[in-house]
């Protein structure tokens, strides 16, 4: 079955599921980079804090607690899952591209959450250069989420007659 022969109200959920997402999404990046500044830097910075910060108009940070850490990661890597099942699922119904790059498409996201969160631990905790490891992974996982959106969105709206 592909999006063109499914029923319209399966194919408005669809849509609608993916623009939200796609909002949601995007509001994250916008806190990533308000807390980071999408750097390695920043992210060090958020999870390892800086003993020096305080003085000036910066904030101090402090180092995330074992906690704080665990927290982070449960609600965000069962949250991913959730996110990436559902945008796996709608690319999984579109007829482009290729099944081999929809396959890529579908399982990266859920490499890059797993590979993300063992480089912030990786991070906090052995090294503050795992901070690269973070932001290739993460940047990754945000540009293939980018292009499933494009695929299932397009496909979408040419099954609707562009509507």
């Amino acid at each position: 079955m592909t999006w063109a022969s499914a029923p319209p109200p399966l194919r408005t959920l669809a849509r609608w599921l993916t623009i939200v997402q796609a909002v949601g999404y995007t509001v994250s990046l916008v806190f990533v980079w308000h807390t980071t500044g999408l750097t390695p830097a920043g992210a060090a910075l958020r999870y390892r804090g800086d003993a020096g910060a305080g003085s000036g108009d910066a904030a101090m940070q402090f180092p995330k607690s074992f906690a704080e850490m665990l927290t982070n990661t449960h609600t965000h890597v069962l949250s991913m899952a959730a996110i990436f099942a559902f945008s796996g699922a709608c690319l999984a119904f579109c007829s482009r591209p290729g099944e081999r790059l929809r396959r890529f498409l579908i399982a990266e996201p859920f490499a890059a959450v797993l590979v993300s969160f063992s480089a912030m631990w990786l991070m906090r905790y052995v090294h503050p250069a795992f901070a690269w490891l973070l932001v290739a992974s993460s940047s990754s996982m945000a540009v293939v989420f980018y292009i499933q959106t494009y695929f299932i969105l397009g496909e979408l709206s040419a099954s609707d007659g562009g509507r």
